[in-house]
């Protein structure tokens, strides 16, 4: 080598270790970092404030509060029948009529035979008023006077005993008449025109669903937490709204087989869009939250001891401490303060997914 080569190629050498030296941890630090993980759409999701409830599952059959059956009071032959099954009826709107001819002369028979009591009745006290006066005076013995007046007090009770007659034939009478007890619909008719009525037969059958009772049994270990007054939800098959009701009863004595409780909800109907025999399912409101981050279950770890749940925040994932507000198991979810609206969590535990690790998000729910 040219001795005028010489120092430029030191100088070469000298910039290319100091080159080396100043790149080499850089591109180490790079090499070992790992490149951020992307979160699935179903890996998160933005917290919100939902309102959240701890329901006790139910199931039982509505059935209406009131109903009533209308019975034949005589035994008559049907003349008209103005309702049918499917109608509402008022209290009090005639339902059928049965012949009355009958009855009708037997009433009138009764009057006939009053006034002749009150007739009879009316020349017996003149005179009693007579023969008192002629007692009194010492013209008649007492004796004379007693007749006198046992034969009034006979006149009398004949009288009460006519009316009595009268009252009851008036009554059969009326009870050809068969009218609404109460306000409902007519759920059954068993009797035309022309057929014959007997005798404390049924022929009209009539729901009020205007309030609607729900019976449910439920195990011994739950009838603790239940007290009159509270809050049910429940929906029916066929219609997609939930529906309200309130527990009005408990029934205090177990079942002997299966040892559950017997409780009772009442259910308001004013728009009779409930029916009688339908299926509902539902659960009795325990305790409910409607302040709080509702998130599911899976997101919450360490549930018995110190909560906490994981976030996604500027690009890495977070280890936050949270209160337990409510846990609802039967809905698969809890309630939570420390967990703002708005920000957004991990749903479930990921595998490979720690605290301080880089994290994109492929889109929030």
């Amino acid at each position: 080598m040219k001795p005028y080569l010489l120092p430029i190629a030191l100088s070469l050498l000298v910039l290319t270790a100091c080159n080396d030296s100043s790149s080499s941890p850089a591109t180490a630090t790079a090499a070992k970092a790992p490149p951020p993980r992307e979160l699935a759409a179903s890996d998160v999701l933005v917290a919100k404030v939902v309102p959240l409830a701890d329901t006790l599952a139910f199931t039982g059959t509505l059935n209406a509060l009131d109903s009533s059956t209308v019975a034949a009071e005589v035994e008559a032959v049907v003349r008209e029948v103005v309702v049918r099954e499917g109608e509402r009826v008022r209290r009090g709107q005639l339902l059928a009529r049965l012949d009355h001819e009958t009855l009708a002369q037997s009433v009138a028979e009764q009057e006939a035979q009053l006034a002749n009591s009150r007739a009879r009745l009316g020349l017996a006290r003149v005179k009693l008023d007579k023969q008192r006066e002629l007692y009194e005076r010492g013209f008649i013995s007492r004796l004379a006077f007693e007749e006198v007046e046992s034969d009034f007090q006979v006149r009398a009770g004949e009288l009460k005993a006519q009316e009595a007659q009268l009252a009851r034939a008036r009554k059969s009478l009326a009870d050809t008449r068969l009218s609404a007890p109460i306000d409902g619909v007519v759920y059954q008719r068993a009797i035309n025109p022309g057929e014959l009525a007997q005798r404390n037969t049924p022929l009209f059958r009539i729901a009020d669903l205007s309030v609607l009772e729900l019976a449910a049994s439920l195990p011994a270990r739950f009838i603790g937490k239940l007290h009159v007054g509270q809050h049910a939800r429940f929906t029916v098959e066929g219609l997609a709204e939930e529906f309200d009701a309130e527990l009005v009863r408990l029934n205090p004595v177990a079942a002997s087989g299966t040892r559950s409780f017997t409780v009772y909800l009442r259910v308001a109907n004013p728009e009779g869009r409930l029916k009688a025999g339908q299926f509902a399912k539902g659960g009795i409101v325990l305790k409910e939250v409607d302040d709080a981050v509702s998130l599911p279950l899976s997101a919450l770890h360490d549930a018995g001891g110190k909560p906490w749940v994981l976030l996604a925040e500027r690009g890495k994932v977070v280890r936050r401490p949270v209160t337990v507000r409510l846990l609802a198991e039967s809905a698969g979810r809890v309630a939570v303060d420390g967990v703002k609206p708005g920000e957004t969590v991990l749903t479930a535990s990921l595998l490979g997914i720690n605290p301080g690790d880089a994290v994109t998000l492929a889109a929030a729910r």
